[in-house]
């Protein structure tokens, strides 16, 4: 056996030892007279544990990848989800400023209005001062009844032909009752008799609603003879009260 094979047997067989395999001999590899001349069956029996670990060591290698492969996708998942929620409460957050600009904008809006309102019915207060009695209309009714006679038609008529083409004037209709009844009962059929002649100025004569208050007074009121009894005809009437304002008056000439 020449030298240089010899040492490149030994060399094998030192790496074999170093990778993994059991430290063997220059006897046991068969070095002296049989080393030059060892088996395929001995070297094969010193190259397959190496072979097994090696295959070892990848299927370690292929479980770690999978592993790290699953964990990057599951992290990747996760911001994924992180970021959807955040766009989400991006959005809802942006909502809910839309939302309080609008009722900010509603609330000014509000107190516009109310103080419109306001500003208008303190003029109207102001304007009602200006106002006086000229006039008191009464029409009467029969007993527990509610319509209109020719009587008190009539008296109405008169009524609405002053006021025809007039400006600055309000009418008060006031419904009463005789104390026949119960007062709940008489309650409401002293505001049916004031709404009797409410309907009919409107109706027949086109007396606009916002120039007449309404309202029924019961058995309020009740009129007496010159005796100081109760005049229970009299006591059933509508007394409708004509209110002008002279300063509307002179400025409307």
């Amino acid at each position: 056996m020449s030298k240089r094979r010899m040492l490149r047997t030994l060399a094998i067989a030192m790496t074999v030892s170093f990778l993994g395999g059991e430290l063997v001999t220059p006897a046991e590899a068969g070095v002296g007279k049989l080393w030059p001349f060892a088996s395929k069956k001995h070297i094969k029996k010193q190259i397959d544990p190496l072979t097994g670990r090696i295959s070892e060591l990848e299927e370690i290698n292929k479980q770690q990848a999978a592993r790290i492969k699953d964990m990057d996708e599951r992290a990747q998942a996760g911001i994924h989800m992180a970021m959807s929620k955040t766009e989400e409460a991006d959005a809802k957050a942006i909502g809910a400023d839309k939302k309080a600009a609008e009722a900010q904008v509603a609330a000014k809006l509000a107190d516009s209005n109310a103080d419109a309102a306001e500003n208008r019915l303190e003029n109207r207060l102001k304007n009602i001062q200006n106002y006086h009695l000229a006039k008191t209309v009464q029409v009467n009714f029969k007993l527990k009844q509610f319509s209109l006679d020719q009587t008190s038609r009539a008296a109405l008529d008169g009524l609405a032909g002053e006021l025809k083409d007039s400006k600055g004037y309000l009418l008060e209709v006031e419904g009463f009752a005789d104390p026949s009844g119960s007062p709940q009962l008489n309650l409401e059929l002293s505001r049916q008799r004031a709404n009797s002649v409410v309907r009919y100025l409107s109706e027949k004569h086109e007396i606009p609603l916002f120039r007449i208050r309404t309202i029924g007074m019961g058995q309020a009121k009740v009129i007496e003879d010159e005796k100081g009894r109760m005049d229970r005809r009299k006591s059933r009437r509508v007394e409708v009260n004509l209110l002008r304002n002279d300063t509307t008056v002179v400025a409307s000439k």
